[in-house]
């Protein structure tokens, strides 16, 4: 219940986007939308249930392309690479610790995943989309904790010293899935720009859960 009302808090907005195109789209009439296009996008990522625990917030970034089977129709296909990097909280640099009996005083959370999309869109005004999507794949997950020593230049204290040093990391490779919601403004030579929130879950042991909300360019 509180993961549906924190998707909730954060997706509502982007609906409310939905209902009010810019200005723009009144003055141009915009060709339609082109059967196959690139896109590349980046933004925040909200870690969400048991994973907001040991990983904090981070960052987006993810690149990929969308394909319209029957042109003028409102059902497209998207395939998508996206990599988030989150930082681990306190309580897991305390547990590393605790397992490892080790100084660990920093770590990240890393994830790559590769997703196969359903999307369908509804026009809202002239240039304006809303569209929901949805899909399988596969995520890549890789937890790191470290201890960074001493801070020295190598020049002066020789290699090794002012780096990370890995005390425990491990990888995890699993089935995805995810689905969002996000709004589409046509650009008048063909590309348009996109704001959109998508609910992306990792089928590892304790499930990887995130909300990444990311603005793009499609060419």
């Amino acid at each position: 219940m509180q993961r549906m009302k924190s998707c909730i808090r954060i997706l509502a907005p982007l609906a409310l986007l939905g209902c009010g195109a810019p200005a723009l789209a009144q003055v141009y009439q915009y060709p339609p939308a082109r059967p196959l296009q690139w896109f590349v996008d980046g933004g925040a990522s909200v870690t969400e249930g048991r994973t907001a625990d040991f990983l904090d917030s981070g960052w987006s970034i993810g690149t990929g392309f969308t394909l319209r089977p029957v042109p003028g129709r409102p059902f497209m296909l998207r395939a998508d690479l996206n990599y988030n990097r989150l930082s681990a909280t306190n309580q897991l640099i305390s547990l590393g610790q605790a397992v490892n009996q080790t100084p660990v005083d920093n770590g990240s959370g890393q994830t790559v995943t590769g997703f196969l999309n359903a999307v369908l869109e509804a026009p809202v005004s002239a240039g304006t989309r809303f569209y929901v999507t949805g899909g399988l794949g596969l995520g890549y997950r890789r937890i790191e904790l470290t201890q960074n020593g001493f801070l020295c230049d190598p020049f002066f204290c020789g290699p090794g010293f002012g780096r990370n040093t890995v005390v425990a990391s491990q990888d995890t490779t699993r089935f995805a899935w995810n689905g969002g919601v996000g709004v589409d403004f046509a650009l008048p030579a063909g590309q348009s720009w996109f704001v959109e929130a998508r609910y992306e879950r990792i089928e590892t042991q304790e499930p990887t859960e995130y909300i990444p909300i990311r603005l793009g360019f499609r060419f």
